[in-house]
């Protein structure tokens, strides 16, 4: 799980010089939230070794894109008429989850790192 947080910030650094070509950061959305799915998923498996506060973090993280995933599957089935607004909308708070994933992975990396100090400070 250490390894996590250096995945998830090389596919943010990506997705951020992508951005500058709005297109393109738009649609790298896609493959960083599917992947951060996958490592919430990881992580989700992993929960007994986390800290409460990873956990909670976690929790909100996991509601927050299942609401904003069952979001845009309600607009595109139902092609609401000036929904463009709604989409940025959604579209700003993808960003804002993925650095919220990316604080989660920070956090665990940080647990693991001290948890790794302790031990070796004791032998």
């Amino acid at each position: 799980m250490k390894n996590i947080h250096n995945i998830n910030k090389g596919l943010i650094i990506t997705n951020i010089i992508l951005g500058f070509t709005i297109y393109f950061g738009l649609l790298f959305l896609i493959p960083l939230g599917i992947s951060q799915i996958i490592m919430a998923i990881r992580m989700v498996i992993d929960e007994k070794k986390l800290t409460k506060e990873i956990t909670s973090l976690l929790t909100i993280y996991c509601i927050s894109s299942t609401l904003v995933l069952i979001i845009l599957f309600f607009m595109y089935t139902t092609l609401i008429p000036g929904s463009e607004g709604l989409f940025l909308l959604i579209m700003i708070i993808s960003v804002l989850l993925a650095f919220l994933h990316l604080y989660i992975t920070y956090l665990v990396k940080e647990m693991i790192t001290n948890k790794n100090q302790l031990i070796s400070k004791h032998l």
